[in-house]
């Protein structure tokens, strides 16, 4: 049981992250409001995503909310299934759950037209990244930590094999 003690801090880090700087960036920025960084290179801009990842499918709101449910059930139970797995792992798994529980919450909130994004990064007229929030980021980073960590398991059942 000591093996997910930090695993759940994680995820309650993650969720509780994103929960106050979305709810820091509602209360701040509000719409039409920027704060600008770097010569605007990384903004805080208050925006709605009523759609999926990297704003597709926007209007679709009930339709990500049954999916990203339906994704973290999948994930939780894959989590505790998984017995042999590396920290690494398990640290990967929280980062991912946290920031989709963010996200659901976020869908979940009545009246709320979709997700709460604030941070964009990008160089207006060349390129600027679709704007996230803290959820997405642990999200990316996690996945990365997944890659990383399925990666070194094969090449483990590599050697083994040889």
């Amino acid at each position: 049981m000591k093996k997910h003690t930090i695993p759940a801090l994680i995820t309650a880090a993650a969720f509780g992250a994103d929960l106050l700087t979305k709810n820091l960036a509602l209360k701040h920025l509000g719409l039409y409001n920027r704060i600008d960084f770097l010569g605007g290179f990384i903004r805080l801009d208050l925006t709605y995503n009523k759609g999926g990842v990297f704003g597709i499918m926007q209007g679709y709101k009930n339709f990500f909310l049954v999916v990203s449910v339906i994704v973290l059930l999948v994930m939780v139970a894959y989590y505790f299934y998984e017995k042999h797995m590396p920290a690494l792992f398990r640290i990967a798994m929280a980062l991912i759950m946290g920031g989709a529980a963010g996200n659901i919450f976020d869908r979940l909130i009545p009246g709320r037209p979709g997700v709460v994004d604030f941070i964009s990064v990008g160089v207006d007229g060349v390129y600027r990244w679709p704007t996230f929030n803290i959820a997405d980021s642990v999200i990316v980073a996690g996945a990365f930590l997944l890659v990383i960590v399925v990666y070194i398991e094969d090449k483990k059942r590599l050697a083994e094999t040889k």
